[in-house]
């Protein structure tokens, strides 16, 4: 019988309703997590939340855009009503649209940075203070390969991933001494709706949804003596 690692910890993941968040939903269930999940189509994630009740923990859905500051902090406030607590934070809401930057229309670039990026800025802040209280939490924030480098067409969504990077470093040195911990997962090609829209790929050279989730659990159960580099590349540019 498999032993439930996070046995009763909770967690909020953003963009809960497919793919990584969707993935990471259910892989933290398993390991015996209550889930909050969050995106702005309410039909998607209660169809995660019933999944994640039919493996025995208990979970909610809450439609949020996480670009706006009262719809985060009803999320945060629903979380800790609920559940009391907030051990894990998943911050994995993202949009993409790629074009050569003489062709970025400004919405789309204020858009990709108020969800990408402030999106992460705003649930971090909500939960943070908590994390510190307790004296324990994980924050994993879902970045990119264009985080770390980035190529043409690139603009607005590697802008808004290297921001992460640098928010992450700095949750990471205000938090660790609190035992709370932040980190950057920065996948490469992964099989998601969002890529799909955007690239044409060979679907067997991308990575699954699941794995990124079984690295987040990973990162997630290391004890509290572990040290880990607070940015990991997950899987490689094609």
């Amino acid at each position: 019988m498999k032993v439930a690692r996070l046995k009763d910890q909770v967690a909020v993941i953003t963009g809960a309703g497919r793919g990584i968040g969707a993935a990471t939903a259910v892989a933290l269930a398993n390991e015996g997590v209550d889930i909050v999940l969050a995106a702005k189509t309410g039909n998607q994630i209660e169809e995660i939340a019933n999944r994640v009740r039919t493996i025995g923990r208990r979970a909610i859905a809450v439609p949020t855009d996480v670009s706006q500051k009262d719809q985060v902090d009803a999320l945060a406030a629903k979380a800790y009503d609920t559940f009391g607590k907030v051990d894990i934070l998943v911050n994995n809401a993202g949009v993409a649209k790629h074009n050569p930057i003489p062709k970025i229309e400004l919405a789309d670039w204020q858009a990709t940075i108020d969800v990408n990026l402030t999106g992460v800025f705003l649930c971090t802040q909500v939960v943070f203070e908590s994390m510190c209280q307790q004296k324990y939490g994980h924050i994993v924030n879902v970045s990119s390969v264009s985080g770390v480098r980035s190529g043409a067409n690139f603009g607005a969504y590697a802008a808004s991933k290297f921001g992460v990077m640098g928010l992450t470093q700095s949750t990471f040195a205000e938090g660790k001494r609190h035992g709370v911990k932040a980190y950057a997962v920065c996948p490469g090609p992964t099989d998601t709706k969002m890529r799909r829209d955007n690239h044409d790929d060979d679907l067997g050279k991308l990575s699954q949804p699941e794995d990124i989730a079984d690295l987040i659990v990973f990162l997630v159960t290391q004890p509290q003596t572990a040290h880990i580099l607070e940015s990991v590349i997950s899987t490689p540019l094609m």
